[in-house]
């Protein structure tokens, strides 16, 4: 029995190493790994044995390999597709460019470096075109970041100076579209419209506000010259209601007056 159970055990690690080595083998005939070396940086990468066949396109770049040395052309390739991980170090070791290449073509997240190790830029790959966020840096420093769609700017985007916004837009296939906003020390600076690229004139859309507040002024104007006049007329109808009674005052008087003297008259002529 426990030799059955020490042949089985040969027989299973017997197969599990046979895997491994046909795994490796496979490995081997579909990919090989290159490793060309330059005076101040050195390049790693994996190209494909057998030749794909692969529908060109004309405005993508494709990355081959043939004769210890890697090349990219726009459009068409002639040796062996790079297909796998690409690294590329200075001679001190330091990553200078990160990323992955599927059959020729760029995809996913890529990185690029400086010979000091500061982080450069940020991008994202879709089948050998720009496609989604990127970053870039000066000195490790966030100077720009927004989105690419099939090699154009499209939407947001951000400005950086010291770590602080100095300004935000919005591009369109590669253009500038709508409003683009400048900014110092946290307050708006300045506001720029584009359409399709172009500055649209800000005198255009600045006089509409002046004829509008240039309305409103004649309007107060009219409004405080109906309550002057109007306060006016009051005034006026106040001093009249304030003479009338001191003409009548003196009718009375006169009224009251002149029956006393003739009273007096009528009593001098009987005395007589």
């Amino acid at each position: 029995m426990k030799q059955l159970l020490n042949y089985s055990f040969v027989v299973f690690s017997f197969f599990i190493l046979m895997n491994s080595l046909s795994a490796q083998k496979m490995e081997e005939i579909t990919h090989r790994e290159v490793n060309i070396h330059f005076a101040d940086s050195s390049i790693k990468a994996y190209f494909l044995l057998e030749k794909e066949k692969i529908r060109l396109k004309p405005d993508v770049y494709y990355f081959w390999y043939e004769n210890n040395s890697i090349k990219i052309n726009q459009g068409d390739y002639k040796g062996r597709l790079l297909d796998g991980k690409y690294e590329v170090v200075n001679r001190d070791g330091n990553l200078i460019t990160k990323g992955q290449i599927s059959k020729g073509l760029k995809i996913n997240e890529w990185k690029k470096w400086n010979a000091s190790g500061h982080l450069l830029a940020i991008s994202h790959w879709k089948k050998g075109r720009q496609t989604g966020s990127f970053k870039t840096y000066n000195n490790g420093s966030l100077i720009e970041e927004g989105f690419y769609l099939m090699n154009h700017k499209n939407g947001t985007y951000k400005k950086f100076e010291n770590d602080t916004l100095i300004e935000k837009g919005t591009f369109k296939n590669g253009v500038l579209q709508g409003k683009v906003t400048q900014y110092a020390n946290d307050t708006v600076l300045g506001i720029t419209t584009y359409k399709k690229g172009k500055v649209i004139i800000k005198k255009e859309k600045e006089d509409k506000p002046e004829k509008i507040k240039d309305s409103y002024k004649q309007k107060d104007n009219k409004e405080k010259n109906v309550k002057s006049n109007e306060k006016k007329n009051k005034d006026k109808k106040e001093k009249q209601k304030d003479i009338k009674p001191e003409k009548g005052k003196e009718k009375a008087g006169k009224k009251e007056k002149e029956p006393k003297e003739k009273v007096k008259k009528e009593k001098k002529e009987r005395n007589d």
